[in-house]
C-alpha cells in the first residue's frame, strides 16, 4: 500500500477531482504575498488550484515553492502556465493563458508542447479547446462567473451601468452609487438566486464542498459583495472587472502585471509540482522543511479534528517563526483555537482581510508557531 493510500484527505471521499474546478487562482495573492512574509531562505508549501499564487510567490525569490493539489487537472493547469512563464515572453505568455486577447495560440502552444510532462500534454490534447480558449477562461468556476457576468447581470443593470461600477470614485461616490443605481430590487433578488447553496453547488463549486457551511450562503456572500464595492476602490479590483466583462483589461492580479514577469521567469524552476495532498506531502522524506505555508481554504472542506491532524502533521517540518496563511469563505475554520503554540495574528489577519480585492471570502487567518 503506497503512503498515498495511508494518509488521504477526507475530500477525496466526497468531491470529483477529475475537471479544472478553477483555471485561474481567486484568492487575493496581494494580501497573500504581504502576510507570509517571504525571503530566500523560505520554502514555501502552497496549494496549487490553478498556478497563480504559487507563481507569485517567486517575485520575492524563496528557496524554493512546493505546489500542491490533490485534483491532477489542476496540476496540468498549473504546468502549462509554469511553461509559458517559462519559454515565452511577456505578451506571449500573456496571449496563451488568455490575459490578453489572441488569435493564434495553438501557434503559441507549439512553442512549449514539448516541455510538458507527459500527462499535461495528453489532457492539453485531449481538451485542446482549453488551449484555444485561453486556460484561464476553462474552468468551472470560471463558467460560473460567465454566466453571472454576461447573462445574469445584463438582466439587472444596462452595460453604461455595469461599466460605471468599475470607474474610480471616492467612498463616498461608492456608496452613492451602490445605494443610489446598483442595488435595487432585481439586484437582491436575482444575486440571492444566482449565489445560493443549490445554484453555486451546481454550476460553481462542487456542492459537497459546502459540507461543514452552517450560513445562507448567499446572504453572506451579498454583504461581502456590497464591501467590495462601496469600501474597496473598484476601480483596481481585478476580479470585479473580471466578473463584469469576462475578460481582463489594465487591472490585473500579482502574477499577470508585468512589472513582475521577469522575476517570476527568472526563479521559475523553483515551483515543484505534486498531485498529492497536504497530509502525504508532510510526510515526504525529501523535505526537510517548510517555513511558509499558503492553505488555499482548505480548512473549509474538512472536519476540525482532520485540520488537527494536518496542522500537528506540520509541526513536524516546522519551526519558531513558520507562518501559516488561508481562507474561510463560509465555514468558520481555525487552528490555533486548538493549539497554544499557533498564534492567530489576529490584528494583521482583519486588516489585510479588509483589503482583499477577492471579496467573497468571510475571513483571512494568519497564524505563526511559537
Amino acid at each position: 500500500m503506497s503512503t498515498k493510500e495511508l494518509v488521504k484527505s477526507e475530500v477525496e471521499d466526497y468531491a470529483k477531482f477529475d475537471i479544472i474546478r478553477y483555471a485561474q487562482v481567486w484568492e487575493d495573492a496581494d494580501i497573500l504575498i504581504e502576510a507570509l512574509d517571504i525571503n530566500e531562505n523560505d520554502n514555501v508549501l502552497s496549494i496549487a488550484s490553478a498556478g497563480e499564487n504559487a507563481i507569485s510567490m517567486l517575485i520575492k525569490n524563496p528557496n524554493k515553492v512546493y505546489a500542491i493539489d490533490l485534483n491532477s487537472t489542476q496540476i496540468a493547469c498549473s504546468e502549462f502556465k509554469i511553461a509559458a512563464y517559462k519559454y515565452l515572453n511577456y505578451e506571449e505568455c500573456m496571449k496563451i493563458i488568455g490575459v490578453f486577447e489572441c488569435d493564434n495560440r495553438l501557434e503559441l502552444y507549439k512553442k512549449i508542447e514539448n516541455n510538458l510532462t507527459e500527462n499535461t500534454r495528453k489532457y492539453l490534447n485531449e481538451n485542446i479547446e482549453i488551449v484555444k480558449q485561453g486556460i484561464i477562461h476553462s474552468g468551472k468556476f470560471e463558467n460560473y462567473f460567465n454566466i453571472f457576468g454576461q447573462k445574469v447581470l445584463p438582466l439587472i443593470h444596462n452595460k453604461k451601468t455595469r461599466q460605471e461600477l468599475l470607474e474610480k470614485k471616492t467612498k463616498e461616490q461608492r456608496y452613492e452609487f451602490y445605494n443610489k443605481k446598483w442595488n435595487n430590487t432585481r439586484w437582491k433578488m436575482l444575486f440571492r438566486i444566482f449565489f445560493s447553496r443549490t445554484v453555486m453547488g451546481k454550476l460553481g463549486r462542487d456542492k459537497a464542498f459546502f459540507r461543514y457551511v452552517n450560513v445562507n450562503v448567499a446572504e453572506h456572500i451579498l454583504e461581502r459583495t456590497k464591501y467590495a464595492i462601496t469600501e474597496l476602490d473598484t476601480s483596481k479590483n481585478s476580479y470585479l472587472y473580471y466578473i463584469i466583462n469576462g475578460k481582463y483589461d489594465k487591472v490585473l492580479p500579482l502574477a499577470y502585471r508585468k512589472e513582475n514577469f521577469e522575476k517570476i521567469k527568472q526563479n521559475i524552476d523553483k515551483i515543484v509540482l505534486l498531485s498529492e495532498s497536504v497530509e502525504t506531502f508532510i510526510e515526504r522524506e525529501d523535505v526537510d522543511y517548510i517555513s511558509k505555508y499558503n492553505l488555499s481554504d482548505i480548512f473549509e472542506y474538512m472536519s476540525d479534528e482532520q485540520m488537527c491532524g494536518i496542522i500537528e502533521k506540520m509541526f513536524t517540518k516546522s519551526s519558531k517563526g513558520t507562518k501559516i496563511a488561508y481562507w474561510n469563505m463560509l465555514a468558520d475554520k481555525r487552528a490555533s483555537k486548538y493549539f497554544e503554540n499557533l498564534i492567530y495574528k489576529e490584528k494583521e489577519s482583519k486588516k489585510l482581510l479588509n483589503k482583499d480585492k477577492a471579496f467573497f471570502y468571510s475571513n483571512f487567518i494568519i497564524e505563526e508557531i511559537k
